[in-house]
């Protein structure tokens, strides 16, 4: 009797695994997301913030546990981009100058695709909260000091919003499945902070996200490679899987793979899919 064990797929049988997640890929709204970011810094003679906004694009990856009502989400990927620069203006008077930042290419995605963070749970009301999601920064800042003061002391020049590092932002909504779609309404709270000409800048604020896509499709766990069609390569995927002492064999899920595994595909394959 074979037992299951860890195996890491190697070689062709890398794509011999069944389907894992039900992954919702969802379009973001711009007519309905938006980003509204502050920008304090401090030069040394005083703090000055401002404030601006943009629509956002983009797109989210979820993963819902029941695609009829769902209990519990999962992130598996979002990429969130501005689709206009955000132009910030600081003033210390005439006799000390302005700063002008503009940030072009502004775009915030998750931090570590093909590691899903979550579950966390979907209330009766649709509401789920990711209490932390790791998100990185990326975008072109340019700067340009004038005045007796700020010029010399800042003078002009770029910076890479990639150098701010990592973000952790928590990420919470609601997520509901209507007929065929999946339709994700959030708001995203980020803090990052960097430097700009060696000054300690400080980038916060809130996106909202609405989002929606088609419900996937089932899943079909007969078809065993992967390919999205059931025939005689997934019969001969799961017993060369089976032969191996696969884990990816265990199709039964009770840890082991032996002739139940065998029974259970078979129903399966013969069963095929809608």
């Amino acid at each position: 009797m074979r037992t299951g064990r860890a195996i890491a797929l190697v070689g062709v049988l890398g794509a011999a695994s069944a389907a894992s997640g039900q992954i919702a890929d969802l379009e973001v709204d711009p007519s309905q997301s938006s980003i509204t970011a502050r920008i304090c810094l401090d030069p040394g003679l005083g703090e000055r913030c401002d404030t601006e906004s943009s629509p956002i694009a983009g797109s989210v990856g979820v993963e819902l546990d029941d695609y009829g009502t769902p209990t519990a989400i999962v992130m598996h990927d979002f990429h969130f981009a501005l689709t206009n620069a955000m132009v910030y203006d600081f003033s210390w008077g005439p006799f000390i100058g302005t700063l002008k930042i503009t940030l072009t290419n502004v775009a915030a995605s998750y931090a570590n695709p093909g590691t899903p963070t979550g579950p966390v749970g979907v209330d009766g009301a649709g509401e789920f909260t990711f209490p932390a999601v790791e998100a990185l920064l990326t975008g072109d800042g340019a700067y340009v000091g004038s005045g007796p003061i700020i010029g010399p002391l800042i003078g002009s020049g770029e910076f890479d919003l990639a150098d701010f590092g990592a973000m952790e932002t928590a990420f919470s909504g609601t997520v509901w499945v209507i007929g065929d779609q999946v339709v994700l309404t959030s708001t995203m709270t980020f803090a990052v902070e960097g430097e700009v000409e060696g000054v300690q800048t400080t980038l916060d604020g809130t996106a909202t996200i609405v989002a929606s896509g088609p419900v996937p499709p089932p899943e079909c766990k007969a078809d065993f490679n992967g390919d999205t069609i059931v025939n005689t390569l997934d019969f001969l995927a799961f017993l060369n899987a089976y032969t191996a002492g696969d884990p990816s064999a265990d199709f039964n899920g009770d840890t082991l793979v032996n002739s139940l595994d065998v029974l259970a595909y078979l129903n399966a394959f013969v069963a095929g899919c809608d």
